[in-house]
């Protein structure tokens, strides 16, 4: 029987309550892939976080005949925008607080030489409760950009601007393909992915450079990487209808909502804040009381691969057009 150690993301990334609601972990990169796939059924994993906590417990768990495997679960390759494509199965038990260790190192997933660490693996099995896992969440639909044409034009958009709206997009979505494959991700940062874009996509959608701030302060000492207005900014009397926090290409989406949320504090009028990476965009919508529930998007959008639904949560969430054409904030 081995030990192993598993992370659940990176800076701005953290799939913890993911994995365990799948009682699941998945990881991408070819060595981590292969890594993952060395594991046998009763092998003991931990879920760290950083390199001295330990979040979970599990086993390695046979679930329809196998334990591990790679590329045959759609929604594992838009995991928040990552493609984690090689996944294990198991059976998780979560202490009530974390775990403090020493001796957990950075690697995504590599097996555990320390006692320590091992003992309190054992501990938490046999003394916190097991988790039930839900099942995968169903399959979604990938949208063709005809399909998007013709939604275009039935929400009365001309034909001439609809056409040019998709040329955006397919642009853009070239230009994100190029980060993605063969760029170092760290290496395109907020303001590229804000400039080369997320700008474009803005103007396309029909949002003028007047009714558009960029860095703009939120009254209380922050600065807002992009502000839409409804009409052309004047002054401080402009209404803000939409905030978006831009990350950089490799930065999760994570906690970002809560940090534009704090800024959608200071504009009342906004209905909805975006969080994106330049290729995911995740919406939150203002509720009658005020707030925004950061917990769950109210839509969701990859530009690299647009679904009809949120793969993550397709049951509540919808993705690909509705973020472009929200009735109640969306960019559109």
């Amino acid at each position: 029987m081995n030990y192993w150690q598993v992370a659940a993301g990176s800076q701005g990334r953290d799939y913890s309550d993911l994995f365990l609601k799948y009682g699941i972990a998945c990881v991408g990169g070819r060595t981590q892939q292969n890594t993952i796939q060395q594991v046998s059924v009763g092998d003991v994993i931990v879920l760290k976080a950083g390199q001295s906590t330990i979040r979970a417990a599990g086993r390695i768990a046979d679930r329809n005949g196998k334990c591990c495997d790679c590329a045959d679960k759609d929604w594992l390759h838009d995991f928040d925008g990552w493609n984690l494509p090689a996944y294990c199965y198991i059976d998780w038990y979560k202490p009530e607080t974390p775990v403090q260790v020493s001796g957990l190192t950075r690697a995504t997933i590599e097996r555990i030489a320390i006692k320590q660490i091992k003992d309190e693996a054992d501990k938490i099995l046999s003394t916190a409760k097991k988790l039930v896992p839900e099942p995968d969440p169903a399959a979604t639909r990938k949208m063709e950009d005809s399909e998007l044409l013709n939604h275009l034009l039935l929400n009365n958009l001309r034909p001439s601007a609809a056409e040019e709206l998709v040329t955006a997009l397919r642009r853009i979505r070239l230009l994100a393909r190029y980060y993605y494959d063969y760029c170092e991700w760290s290496d395109v940062r907020e303001h590229e992915t804000r400039t080369f874009l997320v700008a474009p996509l803005l103007l396309a959608l029909g949002w003028s450079e007047q009714q558009t701030k960029i860095e703009h302060p939120d009254g209380s000492g922050g600065k807002v990487d992009v502000i839409l207005y409804s009409g052309a900014f004047h002054s401080k009397d402009s209404k803000a209808v939409i905030l978006i926090e831009a990350k950089g290409f490799s930065q999760g989406l994570s906690y970002a909502p809560e940090q534009a949320a704090r800024y959608a504090s200071n504009f009342p009028e906004c209905r909805t804040v975006f969080v994106t990476n330049g290729f995911c965009y995740k919406a939150f919508c203002r509720s009658t009381d005020g707030a925004f529930n950061c917990e769950l998007p109210s839509a969701y959008i990859n530009l690299l691969d647009p679904r009809d639904r949120f793969p993550l949560d397709p049951k509540k969430v919808p993705g690909a057009l509705s973020p472009l054409f929200a009735p109640d904030g969306g960019l559109g």
